[in-house]
């Protein structure tokens, strides 16, 4: 498979009754099977990352370790697990990756974004939060997931360097924060 298609391109048949609707691409997928009638709507997943900031102003970033965008900077963060609360995700994704203890957090804000995964494109909002460590002293990069990590002022990362979109926008949001902040 060369290139990732939307998700609603890749189901074709009814996951209650099994039959091939043919009707591909369509939103809300609906089952051509009389007898069934399934409806399945193609809602975002969830995912979190959070923005924490060394003493001296520099923002933490992992080098992601795998695909998509893998090299380029990332927020520390993650997919919401089932029975799981965003806020839950964002701690045990931070100490996943990172090997850090999450102490506080406050919503920044949210966006639409896009995954490629598996040769599928899925719909994803993407909340972020500005977090406080426990410490930063003994960061270990998760193997397989995270290449490494780097201290940089925002103002200094470009967005080319951005694995995601949401990553730059939340970026901005965290600037005008800090700018509400200092007037």
């Amino acid at each position: 498979m060369s290139e990732a298609i939307p998700i609603p391109d890749a189901w074709r048949f009814c996951p209650r009754c099994g039959d091939d609707s043919r009707l591909t691409g369509q939103q809300p997928f609906q089952c051509q099977n009389s007898d069934c009638g399934y409806k399945h709507y193609f809602s975002p997943k969830t995912a979190t990352g959070a923005l924490i900031v060394d003493s001296s102003g520099r923002m933490l970033f992992i080098v992601r370790g795998r695909e998509p965008s893998k090299g380029k900077l990332g927020l520390p963060g993650g997919f919401v697990d089932a029975g799981e609360s965003a806020e839950e995700s964002l701690v045990r994704e931070v100490e996943e990756e990172l090997n850090l203890v999450v102490l506080e957090y406050q919503y920044l804000a949210s966006f639409p974004n896009e995954y490629a995964f598996s040769g599928v494109v899925t719909p994803v909002t993407d909340l972020f939060y500005v977090a406080r460590v426990e410490t930063l002293d003994g960061i270990k990069a998760q193997p397989g997931e995270i290449d490494g990590w780097k201290f940089l002022q925002v103002e200094d990362v470009s967005t080319a360097d951005l694995a995601f979109e949401t990553h730059g926008l939340a970026l901005k949001a965290f600037m005008a924060l800090s700018d509400d902040e200092t007037n």
